[in-house]
């Protein structure tokens, strides 16, 4: 077989499993409504606690594991947004639940059940969905507009939402690797709101895949990034509660990060050499680092 049609493949296997991956979930989720409606525990009471406990489940999944790169460390596919996603399910079987619900008035099941139905897909087709419905405009002025797209060493965003797929640019080409910023978008499921941590992950691991490179998660503690080897690497930062960055975390799967730079090494004095998409190279003190580092970063290694 050609080599032009092995990369053919490659450059489709992310697609592909993603696709895979949607579809288990969504069987998953229409499977866990049917065992929900069927499940009856030994008592009414039992019946109560375990649909409270796993709505509880539902959303302090869905506010603040949804997305967290927590989740590569364990399932390291590039589709591992989605393997993930198990809020979809729970809600699907506590939608199940709600149907015979002691708690519930009769009249009032059928809507608490469909709601919370209505949740479990939203859960499902949001990831994917967000591009469509939220896509970034890469016409409009780059900020600021005098520079250009790269500086000094580091590519410069060009919408104020890319900042994810931007700094992965600097990573990759770091590693030898050229890559597109808007491509990169695409595999990292980028919108106006944000990228997901796991997005990004996605998006590192489809083109570090087609080049023998392997996108890990790299240790919470940045003291040991160097020792390591997991420098240079993209960090996700934030700068404080107020600002025009979309939060870290959210509803509805609109877990994205406030900023994402390109943490590129260490002065012998200590201080981070940073990558910003948004202005260019810049410095900041370990106490710096630190204080914006959200604990979530990605680097590149050998497979």
């Amino acid at each position: 077989m050609p080599s032009e049609v092995f990369m053919d493949l490659d450059f489709a296997r992310p697609d592909l499993e993603l696709a895979l991956a949607v579809i288990v979930v969504t069987l998953m989720t229409l499977g866990a409504y049917r065992l929900g409606c069927r499940f009856q525990s030994a008592s009414e009471r039992s019946d109560r606690w375990v649909f409270l406990g796993l709505v509880g489940i539902s959303f302090l999944f869905a506010w603040s594991f949804f997305g967290r790169l927590i989740w590569a460390e364990a399932i390291t596919s590039s589709a591992a947004l989605y393997w993930s996603n198990v809020t979809p399910v729970v809600l699907a079987f506590s939608a199940g639940m709600a149907g015979h619900a002691v708690d519930l008035r009769r009249n009032f099941r059928p809507a608490v059940a469909g709601i919370m139905m209505t949740l479990a897909v939203a859960f499902v087709i949001t990831p994917i969905a967000r591009p469509v419905l939220f896509p970034l405009d890469w016409d409009q002025p780059r900020e600021p507009q005098w520079m250009s797209q790269w500086h000094d060493g580091v590519y410069i965003q060009s919408n104020s939402a890319s900042c994810a797929p931007a700094a992965a640019v600097t990573l990759l080409d770091r590693s030898g690797i050229k890559a597109d910023e808007q491509d990169l978008a695409k595999s990292c499921l980028s919108s106006s709101l944000g990228t997901a941590p796991l997005g990004l992950y996605r998006g590192l691991s489809t083109v570090a895949h087609q080049h023998d490179r392997k996108a890990k998660v790299a240790s919470r503690n940045p003291s040991l990034w160097l020792e390591k080897g997991q420098l240079p690497n993209v960090a996700l930062v934030r700068f404080g509660l107020t600002g025009d960055n979309p939060q870290d975390n959210g509803f509805l799967g609109n877990v994205t990060v406030g900023h994402v730079v390109t943490v590129l090494g260490q002065t012998d004095g200590g201080r981070w050499l940073i990558g910003d998409p948004a202005v260019g190279k810049v410095s900041w003190s370990d106490e710096e680092l630190r204080r914006r580092f959200t604990g979530e970063a990605i680097y590149l290694a050998d497979q």
